[in-house]
């Protein structure tokens, strides 16, 4: 046993057999008190100022629990300090990585804190933080989240505004936070970006709107030739022959766009079955020219397929890639006059095959450009004379193609011809000249 403890020991023996029975009573009720170092401190006060002769032991080991004492003390404030720097590393590391921009202003109006989310969305500066009020960063893009409009706003009860500039559109939410004191210390604002969801939401009221549309046209038309038959026309067989055909022609239609939803909801959801084997992308092509070559024939117009390979081996969805080159080439022979022409060429490279389909057709303006693969876009129909197009044929080649991890470029100019480029990856696949053209 160390000196000390041995010393103390033999003092608390010494002390106890010349204790009185009085005196041992009150020592019971100060030894209750000194489970703790600085429980030993305030029995030994205590005693003291009471007359206790036991507190004469706890003054004797006053020195020693002081001691013991600021151990303690360093111990706690240690732990306590190491939860603190725990608990704020913890959530600067929340705001840092945060994709919602978070604020914390003071109720002058000084920025106490701004993560990098929130300084990319206000397009703030280190120094704007520093030396800038919130309210000189916000008006630079609106006038509705002031600081004077928000503790307006959450005195009426409302926590949420919003805001858009340059093509972006944000949700903003907002509330009080107090001080150590308890009182109100500023505003916390959140920046949320919701230009994309947006998007989504508008692309969503759309669609509904657009294939109600086109739903509705054709059955319209069915409904009017189906009224003439019921109302005699049935008996004029000339009228009755005419009036099937339409209503043939717009249930084949209507099939069409019904095959072209599905094939999208397939697309967008991620169920579509991919059926990636090796095949011959010369043959395929060649091919899909070759069953437009009637259509363009009827038209005079001069169809042509270039190829310096004979045939060249890809592993794709052969059925899938033939559509999207059947779309393109058949959208070529459609939007060429009579006596045009439509090239339809394979080229490649190390890492990919190009497929080229050029016409000099009546192109596409440079507004209708940039609206190509939009959903349902079918450009001016007035121009090209044809209505039996449903705007999805674009969007669902271009789907089937990144499926591919491929591209297809467009340029076009009104008067000028379209020049379509399908980029398909090798990704290993190697040329077969054994076939035969």
């Amino acid at each position: 046993m160390p000196d000390r403890d041995k010393s103390h020991t033999k003092r608390q023996d010494v002390f106890f057999r010349v204790l009185t029975p009085t005196a041992a009573g009150a020592g019971v009720f100060l030894l209750l008190g000194a489970a703790t170092p600085l429980g030993v401190i305030a029995s030994a006060f205590a005693g003291l100022a009471a007359g206790s002769a036991l507190a004469l032991y706890f003054a004797a080991n006053l020195h020693a629990s002081i001691e013991d004492t600021e151990k303690e003390l360093h111990g706690l404030i240690d732990v306590n300090l190491s939860e603190t720097i725990y608990e704020k590393n913890k959530l600067e590391t929340i705001l840092r990585y945060m994709t919602d921009g978070t604020v914390a202003v003071d109720t002058g109006g000084r920025i106490i804190h701004a993560n990098k989310a929130a300084r990319k969305i206000l397009r703030m500066t280190d120094d704007d933080v520093r030396r800038k009020r919130y309210d000189d960063i916000i008006l630079r893009f609106t006038d509705s989240l002031t600081l004077g409009a928000i503790i307006s706003d959450l005195a009426d009860g409302k926590v949420a505004g919003s805001f858009s500039y340059g093509g972006a559109s944000f949700d903003v939410s907002f509330g009080i936070f107090k001080n150590s004191s308890g009182d109100e210390g500023g505003v916390i604002i959140i920046f949320r970006d919701v230009t994309e969801s947006r998007k989504v939401q508008d692309m969503q009221v759309d669609f509904v709107a657009n294939v109600s549309h086109e739903l509705k046209t054709p059955l319209t038309s069915i409904k009017g030739y189906a009224e003439t038959l019921l109302e005699g026309g049935i008996d004029d067989p000339a009228m009755t022959q005419e009036a099937l055909g339409i209503i043939n022609s717009e249930v084949d239609r209507m099939k069409r766009i019904v095959n072209d939803l599905l094939q999208l909801s397939r697309l967008d959801t991620k169920r579509q079955v991919w059926n990636m084997k090796p095949a011959d992308i010369v043959a395929l092509v060649r091919m899909a020219a070759k069953k437009q070559g009637v259509t363009a024939g009827n038209k005079r117009q001069q169809l042509n397929f270039i190829s310096r390979d004979k045939s060249f081996i890809l592993t794709i969805d052969r059925d899938r890639i033939e559509q999207v080159v059947t779309n393109i080439i058949s959208n070529a022979v459609k939007y060429t006059r009579e006596g045009g022409r439509i090239d339809v060429e394979i080229v490649r490279d190390e890492a990919n095959v190009y497929i080229i389909v050029i016409d000099n057709g009546i192109g596409i303006s440079e507004l209708e450009l940039s609206r190509i693969f939009e959903r349902f876009y079918t450009g001016n129909k007035a121009r090209s004379g044809d209505m039996s197009g449903t705007g999805l044929g674009l969007p669902i080649s271009k789907q089937i193609v990144e499926e591919h991890r491929g591209s297809i470029d467009i340029q076009s100019g009104l008067g000028y011809g379209t020049r379509v480029v399908i980029t398909l990856p090798i990704e290993g696949a190697g040329p077969d000249d054994s076939g035969e053209i």
